[in-house]
């Protein structure tokens, strides 16, 4: 049977997810190469990684971090899921709705309706986006987003939010980007507040 990724019971990718248990967003924590004993053991793998390859079907699904300081795989950890490339327009139900709402950022009126993911290569199935998929933000707001988007495809580090003040740069993944905008202060504006005041 497939797990809930879709892998094969008893493949080396479903028994990893076993150790990791990725979040709904698709991170877990670094699960180090001692873990691999018992029923896990065949996880053990030499320099290359064969079953956590960039080319092979657990990163068909995750972005994969193997986690090796001196050219050698201690530690393998997921950092969210592979991105979908797709492009449409948005549907009218859903700009009504998002530009009914209040700027995430300022609190102003008359909102621009803009995807979360600043990458724009990870809109998923567009028969299936919601409202959920876009958040609320003004001209200026909408425009500084923009920007760090931009930075962050050209350098592949994340936006640091600690220079808005905040405590934290990102609530999820770490400062490079690699391969998802789950975590980013402008990914989700309103999200990110919650987990950064823990409501």
């Amino acid at each position: 049977m497939p797990d809930g990724f879709g892998f094969r019971g008893g493949s080396k990718a479903a028994r990893f997810l076993e150790l990791a248990q990725p979040d709904e967003d698709g991170f877990s924590r670094a699960v180090q190469i001692e873990e691999f004993v018992g029923r896990y053991a065949d996880l053990v793998m030499g320099n290359g990684g064969d079953w956590c390859r960039d080319d092979g079907s657990l990163a068909r699904v995750f972005n994969i971090r193997r986690i090796k300081p001196k050219n050698k795989i201690i530690a393998v950890q997921l950092d969210g899921f592979k991105k979908r490339p797709i492009d449409k327009t948005i549907p009218p139900h859903i700009l009504a709705e998002i530009r009914s709402q209040r700027c995430a950022v300022l609190g102003t009126s008359d909102p621009q309706c803009d995807h979360k993911d600043g990458h724009r290569d990870d809109w998923g199935d567009p028969d299936k986006w919601t409202v959920n998929d876009f958040q609320p933000l003004s001209r200026a707001a909408n425009g500084a987003k923009r920007q760090a988007c931009k930075m962050c495809r050209q350098t592949k580090q994340r936006f640091d939010a600690t220079s808005l003040g905040f405590a934290v740069a990102q609530f999820k993944g770490n400062g490079v980007y690699r391969g998802t905008c789950v975590g980013c202060y402008w990914h989700d504006v309103a999200r990110f507040h919650g987990e950064v005041s823990g409501k």
